[in-house]
């Protein structure tokens, strides 16, 4: 028998969102073998409001139609229940229709975090209590523990996929009816278990990009869905440090903070993107020694394994996915809001991206990164 640690003493009804992939599947399998009643659910997300299918990145791995029949062969193969839940419309509202309103105002979204928030764990998890299901569970390489009156959100044990920070947006309440079933092993281990119990999905590669985008193309699909609405194609300015115009950029859609190529100007060395100003549809470039700040602002705060405090915090702020982290100070204006002053310079504060505040394995809180000098 596999088991990994043990996630919860008595036996219990999980539902498990299973998107097709070799994690979700090792997770139904783990909870079946410590004796839960599991329930597999998968979402169906590629209709959009007017009733028509979404193009899908089939490339991406992740809730396509084949990897929903993968989902459906391991459940069928290891005897439990699976239904396909349409969630298309919560999708496209919550999660596609911020992507293309989040470029607009010239931020660089992470739908990813919003799919979490909204889509799997609100959603999701509301179908699940409706079938009768006790807890929803994933693949997602993270923990859990209970920690006096919280439940705290850890970093996984195998630190290469942590997923941990894609999930700051997830309640209390989310979180105390959350299992992470693989969350204590490694995804070597985790593809070893698949093979075993022959499950299909043991070698599917990992998935990536943006699971709506086509070809990860998402100039093309902002244009293609949102170009009337957004005007994202409208030429505009690039402004330079001294404030004058160097060249005419391509529709603020094109562009995020940090961009080196693609600029389409000549300097005499190399220019980065620092700042997007949708109200005057220009891009603001700067020089390698301008581009780092010591300061960074966060709304729309979500505190995770600790209550709020008015109080100032010290952490290990993230400003991306791949981000190794910084040391930093977080400073609450409220329970929303706060600024962080980081120990040193930090490059590409990305306005739309998430800060993560860790404390060893713990995820203190998170927030979306933003510029108070264009947004009050």
């Amino acid at each position: 028998m596999h088991v990994a640690e043990k996630t919860i003493s008595k036996k219990v009804s999980v539902a498990v969102a299973m998107s097709g992939g070799v994690d979700s599947a090792v997770a139904a399998a783990l909870l079946q073998q410590e004796g839960h009643d599991v329930v597999g659910l998968t979402m169906h997300l590629w209709t959009d409001e007017k009733g028509q299918e979404m193009s899908l990145n089939r490339a991406s791995g992740c809730c396509s139609i084949n990897m929903a029949n993968d989902a459906a062969d391991v459940a069928e193969r290891m005897g439990f229940r699976h239904y396909v839940l349409d969630l298309s419309q919560e999708f496209h509202s919550n999660v596609v229709k911020n992507f293309g309103a989040e470029y607009l105002a010239g931020r660089t979204p992470n739908p990813c975090i919003r799919c979490n928030t909204f889509v799997k764990w609100q959603t999701l998890l509301e179908r699940a209590r409706l079938l009768g299901c006790d807890y929803l569970a994933t693949g997602h390489y993270a923990r859990t523990e209970r920690r006096g009156d919280r439940v705290a959100l850890l970093r996984a044990r195998y630190l290469e996929k942590d997923q941990s920070y894609a999930l700051w947006g997830l309640s209390q309440e989310s979180l105390s009816r959350t299992l992470f079933p693989v969350g204590n092993l490694e995804k070597p281990e985790v593809r070893r278990i698949a093979r075993e119990l022959n499950l299909a999905p043991a070698d599917h590669p990992e998935s990536q990009d943006i699971c709506f985008v086509p070809d990860d193309d998402y100039r093309r699909f902002l244009n293609d869905n949102f170009g009337s609405e957004l005007k994202l194609l409208e030429q505009g300015e690039i402004v330079g440090p001294d404030g004058g115009v160097l060249g005419y950029h391509r529709g603020i859609a094109n562009y995020t903070i940090g961009q080196r190529r693609g600029l389409g100007i000549a300097a005499d060395r190399p220019l980065y993107v620092t700042r997007i100003d949708p109200g005057s549809n220009r891009v603001h470039v700067d020089y390698d020694e301008n581009c780092i700040f010591k300061e960074a602002h966060v709304r729309e705060m979500n505190w995770v394994s600790v209550a709020y405090s008015e109080h100032a915090f010290r952490c290990i702020a993230k400003i991306r996915y791949r981000d190794e982290g910084h040391a930093a100070t977080v400073f609450p204006t409220d329970s929303a809001q706060a600024r962080i002053e980081f120990d040193e310079p930090v490059r590409a504060i990305t306005p739309g991206q998430s800060a993560v505040f860790y404390e060893n394995d713990a995820v203190l809180a998170g927030g979306l990164l933003y510029d108070p000098l264009l947004e009050g």
